[in-house]
């Protein structure tokens, strides 16, 4: 059996935090560089991940805008959890993570 590539912590923070779509194993979405406009053909745990990312970079710091991603989401712990889903990206698919993040 091949080894996970994700920490347990990583997947309870997928678990805790995410949510991907619920789609056959192999399928693919497509997310695109902001800046570059390049797409990248992505899983849903990736998708998942790069969403959320996304979606907090903007609000780091904003305790209400926080509260409406997600209950446990605080200015305090923000940046840990924008900076794991990223690295979960980085996992995952590295392709990803140099094309939509990096």
């Amino acid at each position: 059996m091949a080894k996970s590539k994700l920490t347990p912590a990583d997947e309870k923070f997928i678990k805790e935090f995410l949510t991907p779509e619920i789609l056959p194993f192999d399928a693919k979405l497509i997310r695109n560089n902001r800046f570059t406009d390049e797409t990248v053909s992505v899983s849903p745990t990736v998708a998942a991940a790069f969403d959320f990312a996304m979606k907090l970079e903007p609000i780091l710091q904003d305790k209400d805008a926080l509260k409406k991603v997600h209950e446990k989401l605080t200015p305090r712990n923000s940046i840990s959890k924008f900076d794991r889903a990223r690295y979960i990206v980085m996992k995952l698919d590295s392709n990803a993570y140099m094309t939509l993040l990096d």
